[in-house]
């Protein structure tokens, strides 16, 4: 936000990203030079320290050094606003790109398209552009301490981890860095340079005051070095105080022991060796983090600015360049806080005016995230509002809500609901604690103060800002109407907004209108949205428009096509995201869900698990919410009963407090169909009991308007199962044919096979056979088709007896195959296959027939072996048969052999 729109503001953001200058009388530390050349495979550098004890300026020669030895050098200087993943990243891409020129194209598109930054798939990104790269790379971080993001600080860990040969990482903190230093010390690729390799010994002491033309006598040498053990600053310090005191040994016992109080007495003794005018003008100078001479101008009041900066340089009073053009300067921190503080003793009034002063110059120079930072520290809550609000919409656009939320906490209610940007940041918070009603009735109120004036005409981006969080908060509540009213507003005026909101506008639509089976106007939109993405760079709002794709291809029941897409996104776009990136939790759902309904069961159980757990809160429910029935379904599948009904009633509780009522009817029907599917005696008691307990018509006249309404639809098939758990088959035909008449043309493609699958069940169950066969082999040739698995497994074992029948006596290879394949995943096989031996378990007898003909014998052969009459063996095979549920020889041993029999 910062960079670009002002010389000024891009001639300090290069500034943080330039190696510091080595000063002239830099002396050359030996201690940190020796540990360089003794470890010259660390990937990791650290160099950790309280303030003054030189680490940027190692850091500074230790660049050089590299430059000179043709390595790439990248340098950031961190300040405390870095400690966001969006911002952090935008300035190190800038940092890299400055050896390397063209680097972290793919991430900079990211960040411009989305609106929470993953720091993982960021990462991923850079790794994978630095693995192009031949060249030897230095990268230095200076001031790390300042970072506390988890999230940047385990990228960084994978950064350490994966980065390509020649790779070294440099980093500058006054603590020590959180990362994973006991795994990179136990490999051997960390150099830890603390404090005592940063101190400077006697002789340094000695050779840096000789420098400086001070040239003390042994006793004063020592008790210099004693006061300030060597600490860099200290000495520094204790130079200039030096060439004002003839009587260096007398004034040195005044120091006392304590490195702090050291300190502290000498800047207190340099600085009041200046000229008062001198010491107003430090004063005024010091509230600046960063100085230019136009801003110390605007400071002091002078019109030399740029002469007074140079003129603290040359007087080494801890003024420090931060650019070969010296356009920009800072106060060393111990100097600058000493600044500050003393200001703040003296006159508390100034020190605001100072920071309003401040304030306005940043502002009016375009560098708002600066203007802020001062306008937090002015302590004038007006003018921060303002700030925040003026810059409001490019914060949200980039992901940056959490520095709003930050800044709001500093403004009083009574100013912040004059300021819709700020009021913002109290929606989205409201909407996160799942007060949605309470964040849609703020929204309106925005809506009322922004839009005011303007029915006509281009929306302005912060109403179609605001009218975006209405569209998640609508797909959160399932208000899918509201979702596709705000998409067609952007439709009716598309390319006159910001790329990203329309795109995410346009994706929100085309979900709401496949949820409402519409498939033809849904593509519409994601073709819209297609076009609109080729303006942007970034990948998010790409992957969320192929899941949108995928979902439309489920919802027609075209699963491989749905397994086809995700392939493709598989391989297109999750590469760029961490592997437990928030941002593809959506994805795994989408996943998962093609895994369930082609039987894939192994680990979906997890995936899900860790879905539902990451996903935001403020995501589209129906997504969500067929998560949550695909877990339950999974985990009853799984013979988990009681956990499967614990995720039913989640998702009940979910849906009755978000008025998603078509998902409490789904969770209510698969919770009555789990009880059905119980061995209890008075399971179907219960099972009508739980069915009348639900108020059917209220919730379905939520969805009156809808061609296909979804809570009639659970109702009916909810009465199918129990009507033939009662033997009431020709009820549930009936039922049945009604039901069918819900379901769209080129729609609702696993509803119609459902429906099918049940009357094929009923069909069988009235004695016609031939019918059931025949529709039960087209519901298998569909199913085969898409590889569709679960939906037989659902409705449990009649359907299994079905399938095992059908079998035995199905002649085409292809059909017979599937059945085998559904079978074999159905739950409980081993289980089931130990009971059916005991149950109809083969005699002694037939266990010997069954042995030889698996052998290869005749039935002549086996009679011979066994002493039996040809006819007697032929009666053994007979019953083997029955048992075994097969209808000749072949198929007698494979199923032996798959029951363990032949062993």
């Amino acid at each position: 936000m910062d960079e670009g729109r002002d010389p000024a503001a891009g001639s300090l953001l290069r500034s943080k990203l330039r190696p510091r200058q080595v000063p002239a009388d830099y002396m050359p530390r030996p201690h940190v030079q020796a540990a360089l050349a003794a470890n010259p495979h660390a990937r990791l550098i650290v160099l950790s320290a309280p303030a003054g004890f030189g680490k940027s300026t190692a850091l500074a020669a230790m660049a050089q050094a590299y430059a000179a030895a043709d390595s790439a050098v990248a340098w950031f200087s961190l300040s405390p606003e870095d400690d966001d993943p969006s911002r952090f990243f935008q300035q190190l891409i800038e940092a890299l790109r400055m050896p390397l020129p063209g680097i972290g194209e793919d991430a900079l598109g990211y960040l411009q398209n989305t609106m929470r930054v993953p720091a993982a798939a960021l990462m991923e990104s850079l790794l994978a552009d630095l693995a192009q790269r031949e060249q030897p790379l230095l990268l230095v971080l200076d001031d790390l301490h300042l970072v506390q993001d988890a999230e940047l600080l385990a990228s960084l860990n994978r950064l350490i981890k994966l980065a390509p040969p020649g790779f070294v990482l440099a980093i500058g903190s006054r603590s020590t860095p959180t990362l994973n230093l006991a795994t990179w010390r136990a490999k051997e690729v960390l150099l830890e340079l603390g404090a005592p390799e940063l101190r400077m010994s006697k002789d340094e002491t000695r050779e840096y005051l000789d420098r400086s033309g001070l040239h003390l006598d042994e006793v004063a040498l020592n008790a210099l070095h004693g006061h300030t053990e060597g600490w860099v600053v200290g000495v520094h310090l204790a130079s200039l105080w030096l060439r004002h005191q003839p009587q260096a040994s007398e004034q040195m016992a005044e120091m006392g022991g304590d490195q702090v109080a050291v300190g502290d007495y000498l800047l207190r003794s340099v600085f009041e060796q200046l000229s008062p005018e001198m010491q107003e003008a430090l004063l005024a100078l010091g509230v600046a983090t960063q100085l230019s001479g136009d801003l110390a101008n605007a400071l002091t009041g002078r019109q030399d600015g740029q002469q007074l900066l140079e003129k603290l340089e040359a007087m080494q009073l801890f003024l420090l360049p931060l650019d070969r053009e010296r356009q920009w300067y800072r106060f060393h921190n111990l100097f600058a806080e000493f600044l500050r503080s003393r200001l703040k003793e003296r006159d508390p009034e100034r020190l605001s005016q100072l920071h309003f002063n401040a304030s306005l110059w940043f502002t009016n120079h375009h560098m708002q995230n600066l203007a802020i930072e001062h306008a937090c520290l002015a302590d004038d809550p007006q003018m921060l509002a303002a700030l925040v609000d003026g810059c409001g919409l490019e914060l949200i656009n980039r992901g940056q809500l959490n520095l709003i939320y930050r800044w709001r906490q500093r403004v009083p209610n009574d100013i912040a609901e004059r300021f819709p940007v700020l009021v913002l940041a109290d929606v989205w918070s409201r909407a996160a604690e799942l007060s949605l009603p309470e964040a849609n009735g703020m929204l309106d109120e925005l809506l009322a103060r922004w839009g005011k004036n303007k029915s006509e005409g281009p929306l302005s981006d912060k109403v179609l800002a605001i009218l975006a969080i209405k569209a998640v908060l609508a797909l959160q509540k399932d208000d899918l109407d509201t979702c596709v009213a705000l998409a067609r507003k952007v439709e009716a005026q598309l390319g006159q907004h910001t790329a990203f909101l329309e795109v995410a506008m346009l994706i929100i639509g085309a979900l709401a209108l496949v949820m409402l089976a519409q498939p033809e106007q849904a593509r519409r939109l994601l073709a819209l949205a297609q076009q609109r993405k080729h303006f942007l760079e970034g990948r998010y709002l790409d992957m969320q428009l192929a899941n949108v794709e995928i979902l439309l291809c489920l919802e027609q029941g075209q699963v491989k096509q749905a397994q086809l897409l995700f392939d493709q996104l598989r391989a297109r776009l999750i590469p760029w995201f961490g592997e437990k990136s928030r941002a593809l939790a959506l994805p795994t759902i989408t996943e998962s869900l093609i895994a369930y309904q082609q039987g894939r069961f192994a680990a979906l159980e997890e995936n899900l698990g860790w879905a539902m757990a990451t996903v935001d809160v403020i995501n589209p429910i129906d997504l969500y919410a067929q998560g949550m029935l695909s877990l339950a379904r999974t985990q009853r599948i799984q013979e988990k009963p009681k956990d499967a009904l614990a995720t039913l009633v989640l998702m009940q509780n979910l849906a009755a407090r978000n008025h998603s009522w078509r998902f409490y009817a789904q969770a209510a029907g698969d919770e009555i169909s789990l009880i059905l599917q119980e061995p209890a005696t008075d399971r179907i008691k219960r099972a009508e009991a739980r069915f009348q307990s639900v108020d059917w018509a209220k919730l379905a006249s939520h969805y009156k308007g809808m061609s296909f309404n979804p809570v009639l639809w659970v109702q009916g098939l909810t009465r199918i199962r129990l009507q033939q758990s009662r033997a009431h088959f020709s009820e549930a035909l009936h039922e049945i044919t009604q039901l069918r008449g819900q379901l769209q043309a080129g729609w609702h493609g696993s509803q119609r096979l459902r429906l099918d699958l049940l009357s094929a069940l009923s069909y069988q169950r009235l004695g016609y056979q031939e019918r059931a066969q025949t529709l039960l082999v087209q519901c298998l040739i569909s199913a085969e088709r898409e590889g569709v698995r679960s939906l037989f497994i659902e409705e449990g074992e009649g359907i299994r007896l079905l399938l095992q029948n059908l079998e035995a006596a199905e002649r085409q290879p292809a059909l017979q195959s599937f059945i085998r394949g559904l079978l074999a995943v159905w739950p409980g096989q081993d289980a089931r296959k130990s009971l059916e031996v005991l149950e109809e378990g083969l005699t002694d007898r037939e266990r010997d027939v069954v042995l030889l003909a698996a052998k290869g014998m005749s039935n002549e052969e086996i009679g011979q072996q066994l002493a039996l009459a040809l006819g007697t063996v032929k009666w053994h095979l007979h019953n083997i048969y029955e048992k075994l549920k097969v209808r000749n020889r072949t198929q007698a041993i494979r199923r032996a052999r798959e029951l363990g029999l032949l062993q």
